[in-house]
């Protein structure tokens, strides 16, 4: 009897393990995340005089489902404004005027020369003042400066590009025969700015060209959109906020004459030259 009850037990365990293996679960989950390759530019909402603002996002660019080369949709429907100088984070006026600055700059003199400017600031006018100057063989004068620099700020979760096209030239007095070539234009591209900018961020060229060298004067942007950076990975480089992750993307301009790089000289006479240039994101 003892043996028949042990084997009746066996038995028993034998179909409970068979039951608990062959068990099926009545629900199924599958998590899934998903991210879009998007790309955040950061500028003012508007120029000066019509109350604009800054630092605000003013481009929402997405990069999915688009080819190399096209310009990314955008979501936010309208076009923010570059900011004034190197890292200010206010607007500048509508005209395209940086720093109202048409003051001539001495250079070479012997002793004297100094300037002083009364309001408006940085304009010279009959309200300004200047010691006599020695001069020599050397001495001569430009505007000062003669460059121009305006930002704004990119934060991407992807590799991105930049094109830029020139367009709405404007010229008078005797800057009307210069050419828009006499605007020269460089790219440079921050990763850490002050007040916190770029803390987790990385540069963006790296895997790409970057800055595309060839582009060297307004007049090569005039035919349409044209590459000027070439991206090859994210802005974001570790956790953070926007800020932290974006950089700083400064075009600068030169008055120069492009063949001697001559800059501003008495011979171009007086006026004024400028344009309207446009920068869009597009799919690497």
């Amino acid at each position: 009897m003892r043996k028949i009850k042990w084997a009746s037990l066996c038995l028993a365990c034998m179909l409970i393990f068979h039951l608990f293996v062959n068990s099926h679960a009545g629900t199924i989950d599958k998590p899934f995340f998903r991210a879009s390759s998007m790309v955040i530019v950061i500028g003012g909402s508007d120029f000066a005089e019509n109350g604009g603002t800054s630092p605000v996002v003013v481009d929402f660019h997405l990069l999915d489902n688009t080819t190399s080369g096209q310009a990314a949709p955008d979501i936010i429907n309208a076009d923010g404004v570059g900011l004034k100088g190197l890292f200010y984070d206010s607007t500048p006026g509508s005209d395209g005027s940086l720093y109202d600055n048409e003051v001539m700059q001495i250079t070479g003199q012997n002793g004297g020369g100094s300037l002083t400017n009364i309001a408006p600031f940085e304009v010279l006018d009959a309200n300004d003042s200047m010691t006599a100057f020695g001069m020599d063989d050397n001495t001569d004068l430009t505007l000062s400066p003669y460059y121009r620099f305006t930002h704004f700020f990119v934060a991407s979760n992807a590799a991105f590009d930049i094109y830029a096209h020139a367009d709405n030239i404007v010229k008078t007095g005797d800057f009307a025969t210069l050419d828009i070539s006499y605007i020269r234009f460089f790219l440079y591209v921050y990763i850490t700015s002050p007040g916190g900018w770029g803390a987790s961020a990385q540069n963006p060229a790296i895997g790409g060209q970057g800055r595309v060298a060839s582009i060297q004067n307004l007049g090569d942007l005039t035919t349409g959109p044209t590459k000027i950076f070439d991206g090859g990975r994210k802005t974001a480089r570790l956790p953070g906020t926007l800020k932290q992750q974006a950089v700083n993307f400064i075009p600068v301009y030169y008055l120069v004459e492009p063949n001697s790089n001559q800059i501003y000289d008495f011979s171009f006479g007086t006026g004024s030259i400028g344009a309207t240039v446009t920068y869009s994101i597009y799919t690497p």
